[in-house]
């Protein structure tokens, strides 16, 4: 068994700066709003081909030039405060039994040759990965032993594995093929005659934290913002340029690989047979007594491969559900079978919004038990995210109705100082008129005046971060408020377009001053009139602007969809620790294909152009 010396990564493979301003992707602008708006029932490879510079940019032989894209170094310099992120220790130059290096795209000499090679292929001529060597090679304590294999040349085994949905023996042999196990071997440093057994595959996964994984993400992540293909800055059309990234927020629940034995399942069932009490036979059901010697260890029906998965029903809905109709099993059967049953695993994304590319840029977000509840990690992960990438400012949040709790919306304001574009999370008191009144604003968080007439949107002051509401007497043009307290309606007057038809109190409103036609103003900020703020919005969630921005929350939904299509809505492999390194990956391959298609699509068009001049 020989073996080969893999040295240190030059300056030449790895990238130090944070910002590249020669690179062409910068040029990449956003379509007008209007265009933007017209095109939305538009598949997003047709809107991209209307996007300025799209084509000219992602041709091949535009991006040929570019490559190979090289990552940014992991901070090697020791770190200073908590929001530094981890350091990550320089490689030490070492014997292996392979060596990952990038090599030139030499196979592809035309439009052709590219389109015959998936995604997965063109990753590997596009991006040069020997800065996640330091990250990938953590697991080496010494230099002691045999000669390890190159970490780069596993980790981009996993992911090969994961691309294809292969399982370890399946990835082996096709490593061992002749027929495309050749190009994969040479493209990840491996050589025919010494492969990795399948244990060994396994073992170096199992070995590699979680957190190195996410350190190779946030890599990807951060030379993609240095060529100016992840936005560092607002890309809604309209928005100035200074202001921060758009940001959407999404929870993805996904099945243990274990198969689920007791809904009651929790840490109580590994403990000493003594000390344990079983959770299912408190709650009235069969459970188990731990009385055989099946349950010495812990109990026979816990999952000890996943020990920290959990049961949990999905209800299918983030709003707060109706009470049944009907009592009964059968009230119960019914409400419940709208939603999905799940034992396992949640995570949650945070994705960077691209209005000039029609897509989206995962960064990896937190991992917890099924029974977590959503906004519970969102402010610790958007903590972490910032810790991460303490150069990103976001100017946007989007996220559905499951985040829309004070916490979190004091969060976005505060720190963040953010647009709130979080759906409204309902109350039963949204529909008492009364209470609506009371407290001066609507089940929509629009401002009403005294009378029950709705406030105009009037613009957000991003200077003083709130909105501004006018009446702009309403009252004068509008005979009846839009929101009335309950009660017998007064008979209407014959001429029901009088000004006498109105409340005389609406008619003494001081606001109907000629010479003030704003009338009553209120400002939203942190907080609605009365202090509240699970209504507290930036725009109002009714008009078309917000329901424009709001709309891209669908691409934090799409990752869901991604991450199904890598087979990652069950988990490939056992315990939390591991599923978390399967959605990482599943992450990670979403964030480095956005390039591929891009070419893909640029290039495909400019192959048609030619053949039609021609």
């Amino acid at each position: 068994m020989s073996s080969l010396w893999v040295p240190a990564a030059t300056a030449e493979q790895v990238l130090g700066e944070t910002r590249l301003p020669a690179s062409p992707f910068h040029r990449l602008v956003s379509m007008t709003r209007r265009l933007l708006g017209a095109t939305r029932d538009i598949p997003a490879a047709e809107r991209r081909l209307l996007t300025p510079y799209f084509v000219e940019t992602f041709d091949w032989p535009a991006v040929r030039p570019l490559l190979p894209l090289r990552l940014v170094v992991a901070p090697t310099q020791p770190a200073r405060g908590a929001d530094r992120p981890p350091v990550v220790p320089d490689w030490q130059p070492r014997y292996c039994r392979s060596y990952y290096q990038w090599l030139p795209p030499a196979d592809i000499r035309s439009a052709h040759d590219l389109l015959g090679l998936d995604d997965f292929d063109l990753i590997l001529r596009l991006y040069d990965f020997t800065a996640w060597r330091p990250i990938l090679g953590q697991r080496f304590a010494s230099h002691l032993g045999p000669p390890p294999f190159d970490p780069v040349s596993l980790g981009l085994a996993w992911w090969l594995a994961l691309w294809h949905g292969w399982d370890w023996p399946k990835l082996l042999t096709e490593l061992h093929s002749t027929e495309r196990g050749q190009g994969y071997r040479r493209r990840l440093g491996f050589r025919g005659d010494d492969l990795p057994a399948e244990s060994t595959v396994r073992t170096a996964l199992n070995d590699t934290t979680p957190a190195w994984l996410v350190q190779c993400a946030d890599s990807l992540a951060l030379s993609l913002m240095a060529n100016g293909l992840i936005p560092r800055h607002a890309t809604f059309p309209g928005d100035p340029p200074e202001r921060g990234v758009s940001l959407a927020m999404d929870s993805r629940l996904l099945q243990a690989r274990s198969r689920l034995r007791c809904r009651q399942m929790n840490a109580i069932c590994f403990l000493p047979r003594e000390q344990r009490t079983c959770a299912a036979q408190a709650k009235g059901k069969p459970g188990c007594a731990c009385a055989t010697a099946a349950c010495q260890e812990q109990c026979r029906q816990a999952t000890p491969r996943d020990p920290e998965a959990a049961y949990v029903h999905y209800a299918g809905s983030n709003q707060p559900q109706k009470p049944q109709v009907t009592p009964g099993p059968a009230a119960d059967l019914a409400g419940r079978s709208r939603g999905k049953e799940v034992f396992g695993y949640k995570d949650k994304t945070f994705a960077i919004l691209d209005d000039r590319l029609f897509t989206y840029w995962p960064l990896v977000g937190p991992f917890a038990a099924a029974n977590r509840n959503d906004h519970l990690q969102t402010i610790p992960g958007l903590d972490n995210l910032r810790r991460r990438f303490p150069a990103l400012k976001i100017g946007e949040l989007t996220a559905d109705a499951g985040e829309g709790y004070d916490e979190i919306l004091a969060y976005v304001y505060d720190k963040l100082q953010a647009l709130r574009l979080i759906d409204p999370r309902a109350a039963p008191a949204d529909a008492d008129p009364l209470t609506c009144l009371q407290r001066g604003y609507d089940a929509q968080g629009v401002p009403l005046c005294a009378h029950g007439y709705r406030l105009a949107f009037n613009g957000h002051d991003y200077t003083r971060h709130d909105a501004k509401w006018v009446c702009r007497q309403l009252c004068r043009r509008q005979l009846r408020p839009a929101v009335a307290p309950p009660g017998p309606a007064a008979a209407p007057p014959a001429n029901e377009t009088s000004p006498l038809a109105q409340d005389p109190a609406i008619r003494l409103c001081p606001f109907r001053d000629a010479a003030h036609p704003l009338g009553q103003v209120v400002r939203v900020g942190r907080t609605l009139p009365d202090g509240s703020l699970r209504l507290a919005r930036d725009l109002p969630v009714d008009s078309p602007s917000y329901a424009l921005r709001q709309g891209r929350q669908s691409y934090a939904e799409s990752r869901n969809a991604s991450q199904k299509r890598r087979h990652l809505e069950r988990s490939p492999w056992f315990g939390l620790p591991n599923s978390a390194k399967a959605a990482c990956l599943g992450d990670i391959l979403t964030l480095a294909l956005n390039l591929p298609r891009f070419v893909r699509e640029a290039t495909t068009v400019q192959a048609r152009a030619l053949t039609a001049a021609t």
